[in-house]
């Protein structure tokens, strides 16, 4: 027998044998006599004559379908050439040569362990999604002109012949049966007819299995990320070791070695457990279908969906996993954990799972015939990265500090090309004569390919200031410069020299800013982020902060695993909220603020980046925390010489300025902070735009008499002297 020579083939042969059932369902339709309403009226009058027969019918199959005993005669000759049909089809299907073209739909029985029935049920599905007459089809069998799918009864009605099949067949579309399990199918109400009954609802075809059928390549996955895997250019964003680790597991799968593999790459950078799984996908020669743990922790069936998408189009389900955090969130973590595992025990080719080393620790007993490979993932070492850089930055004609950037950036390959390019774009529009970039220009395209998704947290902070603007006296000026140092020279000491041999954790950077408002500390986290070219996210504590049991520990959670291994700077402003002392447990309350702070004390430690906290409330913070800093820099209020100063660098160059400016004057009759000076300049900066005038003596102490009135102060004549006549609306003065 010939044997099919693609899967369109097969399903139209299919089809044919639908057709004769549902021509089958039309000879048992037509028997009872015809209702009173007429043939034109069918499905919107209910005759009385219908009424009898519902009352009469005996079994669950219906009365018209109960009484196709009487009429053999018509029903024999389909009977048998369904019966011919069935045999054709199973004969081709024997006949096709092993290797040959995949036939789509025994494919996708054979992956879920369809039995014959369910696959009649996705053919009844798909039939109204090839050809419109079967809507009119479904809607005639049902007597209902509106009903166009086909209801769970009617789909019944058609694979069975008695009533005690269809009562057994109805398990098959329960929601642990393959079908539903895998959303193969939906079960859907009609718009006019919501909430209908389980025996009411149609059958919907899921559209990645209609694409599948049809053999139409996958547009987009339902449950993650579908990608096509670049083996070479991820490569370069591993280690040596790792890609030796890989390449060991993925011979030994190839070889056979277990029927079901799940790939644990193991590791704290997000890009790197990526690159991973595209050198296992591709190895596998598979497409790549990433899915997020959040996502599926918000939606359960989200992995259900990942296994049926990863099935039909040959794709390594990649699955991705944050830091478990404690309370509530940390236990749903691990009830979705166990439920994964239960999940891909079913899957026959490889699946991976990506996060940190604590999370899928907890391999069930009953996937203990499942072969289990853990890989340790990290990023390429400093001395491949400096190649990357070395060689880009030579082929593009180009000199920078490759060391800087290699150090700074713990990306390689495409990546670092991609910046490269990046930075000669930016140099172009500053000057297309000449685009020659700048060490900054090649740190700015590094940031923008390494800034984490901290959104939903955090404010992103252009740096602008530099350490110029910063004011402070020099030991509080040295004290920021050494934590820059801690940062440029960290590769140095801890992998040349072998310090970080000695460290298990806290090799990261932890600093305190403490001072009354206004004193430079947001503006001195700036400058360090400019100086060390990190990109600087303020964290919004408003976000992070929850009411509900171990939702601050999964915000707190997210900001450091975004934020882990890129070249970012994290500002956590009136810290003490977060860091604030812990208390005798007296309630759940108190044991459950206590938690976030362990948690917190916790994960900063083990963050390997620039963190920098500010408060004005010292006093407040955490006596554990405070052990856990390597500095401390208090911002004093100015003294008169730097109040001067920062008077004096308030004033761009383009500022008009009026001959009376006595800034002397104003430094040494009023200590105020940097912050306050900023704001007065400004505000006299716009009076006078409104005049059209010059900033003179009477715009900055009219902004001087606004800025202190928001403090709950009053101006004094004495303060004031010479100027005091200046100042507008003098009766609210006060006289010495």
């Amino acid at each position: 027998m010939e044997p099919y020579s693609d899967s369109f083939e097969h399903l139209r042969h299919e089809i044919q044998r639908l057709d004769l059932l549902l021509r089958r369902a039309v000879a048992v339709m037509r028997h009872p006599a015809q209702p009173i309403g007429g043939q034109e009226f069918r499905g919107l009058v209910i005759s009385e004559g219908e009424i009898d027969d519902i009352l009469e019918s005996a079994d669950f199959m219906g009365d018209r379908w109960r009484r196709e005993a009487a009429s053999q005669q018509t029903l024999q000759p389909i009977d048998e050439k369904l019966a011919e049909i069935r045999a054709a089809i199973d004969g081709r299907r024997a006949a096709s040569p092993e290797g040959g073209p995949r036939l789509t739909l025994p494919y996708l029985a054979q992956q879920f362990g369809l039995s014959q029935a369910e696959v009649d049920l996705l053919l009844i599905a798909l039939a109204p999604e090839l050809e419109p007459r079967y809507e009119t089809l479904y809607a005639y069998l049902q007597d209902d002109v509106t009903r166009k799918h086909p209801s769970v009864d009617l789909s019944l009605n058609l694979v069975c012949r008695t009533e005690r099949e269809k009562l057994f067949a109805r398990r098959l579309l329960g929601p642990d049966a393959p079908l539903l399990h895998y959303q193969l199918l939906r079960l859907e109400d009609e718009p006019q007819d919501r909430q209908a009954p389980f025996s009411r609802k149609f059958l919907k075809l899921s559209t990645p299995v209609l694409r599948f059928l049809l053999d139409e390549a996958p547009d987009t996955a339902e449950s993650g990320r579908l990608s096509s895997p670049q083996a070479d250019a991820a490569s370069a964003e591993l280690s040596a070791g790792s890609q030796a680790m890989l390449h060991g597991a993925i011979e030994s799968i190839l070889r056979g070695a277990s029927r079901q593999n799940v790939i644990r790459l193991r590791g704290d950078e997000q890009d790197s457990l990526e690159a991973a799984a595209q050198i296992l996908a591709a190895a596998f020669s598979y497409s790549l279908l990433s899915v997020d743990f959040a996502q599926a922790e918000a939606e359960p069936s989200r992995i259900l969906t990942a296994i049926r998408d990863a099935t039909l189009f040959d794709a390594l389900l990649a699955i991705s996993a944050p830091p478990p955090v404690p309370g509530e969130s940390g236990a749903r973590q691990a009830r979705m954990e166990r439920q994964i595992w239960a999940e891909i025990a079913r899957v026959q080719g490889p699946v991976a799972l990506l996060g940190p080393p604590v999370a899928f620790t907890d391999l069930p007993a009953e996937n203990a015939d499942v072969r289990v490979w853990t890989i340790d993932v990290t990023g390429p070492e400093f001395a491949s990265r400096h190649e990357a850089w070395e060689q880009s930055l030579a082929a593009a004609g180009t000199t920078a500090d490759a060391n800087a950037l290699a150090d700074g950036f713990h990306f390689g390959g495409a990546r670092v090309r991609q910046a490269v390019s990046l930075a000669f774009t930016t140099a172009a529009l500053r000057d297309p004569s000449n685009p020659q970039p700048t060490q900054s220009d090649f740190t700015a395209a590094g940031r923008s390919l390494s800034t984490p998704n901290l959104t939903r947290f955090a404010v992103a902070i252009v740096p602008r200031y530099t350490w110029a603007d910063v004011i402070l006296p020099a030991d509080k000026m040295a004290q920021l410069r050494a934590i820059g140092a801690r940062v440029r020279f960290r590769r140095r000491v801890l992998d040349e020299w072998g310090f970080g041999q000695k460290l298990s954790r806290g090799k990261g950077n932890i600093a305190l800013f403490t001072g009354q408002p206004g004193t430079g500390k947001t503006m001195a986290a700036e400058a360090m982020a400019n100086e060390l070219g990190l990109n600087l996210f303020q964290i919004d504590l408003s976000t992070v902060v929850s009411k509900y049991i171990g939702e601050t520990e999964s915000n707190l959670s997210a900001i450091f695993r975004e934020a882990e291994n890129t070249a970012t700077l994290l500002f956590f402003d009136e810290a003490d909220a977060l860091f604030s002392k812990r208390t005798e447990v007296k309630d759940a309350h108190d044991r459950y603020a206590n938690q976030e702070v362990n948690y917190l004390l916790q994960r900063v430690e083990q963050y390997e980046g620039l963190v920098i906290l500010a408060t004005n409330l010292q006093k407040n913070m955490d006596d554990a925390f405070l052990r856990r800093l390597q500095f401390v820099v208090d911002f004093p209020m100015p003294a008169e010489a730097q109040r001067e100063l920062i008077w004096r660098t308030q004033f761009p160059p383009a500022a008009p300025r009026d001959s009376s400016l006595d800034l002397p004057f104003l430094a040494r009759q009023f200590k105020l902070s940097g912050g306050s000076i900023r704001n007065i300049v400004f505000a006299a900066a716009f009076a006078a735009a409104e005049e059209g005038a010059p900033i003179g003596m009477r715009h900055l102490t009219a902004a001087l008499r606004m800025e202190t009135l928001k403090e709950g102060k009053l101006l004094m004549k004495a303060e004031l002297g010479p100027y005091f006549d200046l100042v507008q609306s003098p009766a609210r003065e006060v006289k010495s």
